[in-house]
């Protein structure tokens, strides 16, 4: 997915936020986003896409604070928040009549759950004030029976992780996907800190590290960016009869690799918070999305 204008004062005003979290410096907000700002002179061009400059944005941040985590207070209160609401998920998950249902209701849990995200220019969030609103949900744009038949064989899957608390309901899925199916799930967090994203530590406190098969991680990128991903996590996403990809920043970053023709089997979960994912996906903002799409 490549960048709109309407990305650029969305990547600027996020490092604002992250700057701002780590300092009350008026002097070194203005040097680390004078930064920001050479990186994206450069840049910010029309075949540029989102993920990869707020990768970019994102490393010059944590360089100039020494490595300093901005979110790491949201997502410990992200996973406690997420894990109230997590048997309210399972029991929802759990009514339905067969392994399809459960399959159907537990990636609309984990749809909802991308809902966790900050600083996203125009995106009203409130984390104490989210909840799930199981009963009213649904799918703008549907592929979930798609999915459904690749699944259902079991064999190995992959799952992309987003956010912290997120991560939490995600294990619905996840575990979903084991016990019904018999899949093999490899998790795959983050490496290091970037954005609110999940990370080795929020696996843990998830209870995702015990509900997947295995654990891997692919370093501090948006997003899944193939050409930075190590070869271990690229060979098994080949291998994979599916690959559940969480978020926007999965989204804009695999979505580079149409027309590769890599054989990828990615499954899209994701809410469109912002106008230039959901103008791509040709839904609503604010809609959830499951789209299969071979990459």
């Amino acid at each position: 997915m490549k960048v709109e204008a309407e990305c650029l004062p969305c990547l600027l005003e996020r490092g604002y936020k992250e700057a701002s979290y780590l300092t009350e410096d008026e002097s070194l907000r203005i040097e680390a986003l004078r930064r920001v700002l050479e990186m994206l002179a450069e840049n910010f061009r029309p075949e540029a896409y989102p993920a990869k400059l707020g990768t970019l944005r994102d490393r010059i941040i944590r360089s100039f604070f020494n490595g300093r985590d901005p979110y790491a207070g949201m997502k410990k209160e992200s996973n406690r928040l997420a894990l109230s609401l997590l048997p309210e998920a399972e029991a929802y998950v759990s009514k339905a009549e067969d392994a399809r249902g459960r399959f159907r209701r537990a990636c609309l849990v984990a749809a909802l759950a991308n809902a966790l995200e900050f600083d996203v220019k125009d995106y009203d969030f409130n984390l104490e004030g989210f909840k799930l609103s199981l009963e009213d949900a649904a799918f703008s744009l549907d592929m979930v029976e798609e999915a459904y038949r690749l699944v259902k064989g079991g064999g190995p899957l992959l799952y992309l992780a987003d956010n912290a608390g997120e991560i939490v309901l995600d294990r619905v899925l996840v575990e979903t996907l084991r016990r019904d199916f018999g899949a093999e799930v490899t998790l795959v967090v983050k490496g290091s800190p970037v954005l609110n994203d999940a990370t080795l530590e929020d696996a843990e406190a998830s209870g995702m590290a015990q509900a997947a098969s295995r654990i891997e991680t692919i370093g501090d990128t948006v997003g899944l960016i193939w050409d930075e991903a190590p070869e271990n996590v690229k060979s098994d996403m080949k291998q994979a009869r599916l690959i559940i990809a969480k978020g926007m920043g999965n989204y804009e970053a695999l979505t580079e690799l149409e027309g590769a023709n890599l054989g990828l089997k990615v499954f899209f979960l994701l809410k469109a918070k912002c106008g230039p994912v959901a103008r791509s996906l040709g839904v609503e903002k604010g809609s959830l999305v499951a789209m299969l799409k071979e990459l």
